[in-house]
């Protein structure tokens, strides 16, 4: 029971690092593992001439404005990184729903809006966790590009309050309440690679749990 509670521990950690990260405009189906999913910049149409990604100084341009996270991506991101942990595809189940919307000012000012849950389910090696994550609140910060490298930084989460609960073959397990940091680390990530069209932003970040883990990428797919 040792190794089978670290696995689903460890997927755990994952999806709580992730769960600040619910967009969108409805909660939408829970996505189990061993389904044919999109990958998460499939739930975009087809880019048109007027729609292909920007380059050079004109990046920086392309992401002023308001951006909202795209659920349906994120959702399909959570899944493959569960997944990707070496759990079985068929024992996991990832539901994301609610809304958060980024916001790039002029002369580097950024803020955010949450107010998303995240859910997951996960049986590994005779055993079964279910955790549950709420975030809600308002963060602020910097943000700078240098070429495609998005950075976000003096982020203040004051205003950001982060619960999460879990249970563990149905005994509640004594989760502390989620930290800023860690909400940070996913609502955006604090340094990705950027790439921006008139109606798509996508940030690519590499998560790590821990110094033993494998680094893992992850991406936010934004929409106008």
């Amino acid at each position: 029971m040792r190794r089978a509670t670290a696995t689903v521990l460890t997927a755990a950690t994952a999806l709580l690092l992730a769960a600040c990260t619910g967009g969108g405009d409805a909660p939408s189906t829970p996505t189990t593992a061993g389904a044919t999913t999109q990958s998460p910049g499939a739930t975009a149409a087809p880019t048109t001439g007027d729609d292909e990604p920007v380059a050079g100084d004109a990046v920086q341009d392309c992401l002023l404005g308001t951006w909202r996270l795209d659920l349906a991506a994120m959702q399909d991101d959570l899944r493959g990184l569960l997944t990707a942990a070496g759990n079985d595809q068929d024992a996991v189940e990832v539901v994301v729903g609610g809304s958060s919307t980024y916001e790039f000012a002029a002369g580097g000012r950024f803020g955010a809006t949450v107010d998303s849950t995240s859910s997951m389910t996960i049986a590994a090696d005779g055993a079964e966790l279910s955790s549950s994550s709420r975030s809600a609140g308002d963060l602020t910060g910097t943000w700078s590009l240098t070429d495609d490298q998005l950075t976000i930084s003096d982020v203040d989460t004051s205003g950001l309050r982060v619960t999460t609960t879990g249970t563990l073959d149905g005994e509640e397990l004594d989760v502390p309440d989620g930290a800023a940091e860690d909400a940070i680390e996913a609502l955006p990530p604090t340094v990705s690679t950027a790439t921006c069209s008139p109606s798509t932003l996508t940030l690519v970040s590499t998560l790590q749990a821990d110094e033993s883990s494998e680094p893992t990428t992850l991406t936010y797919t934004l929409r106008r």
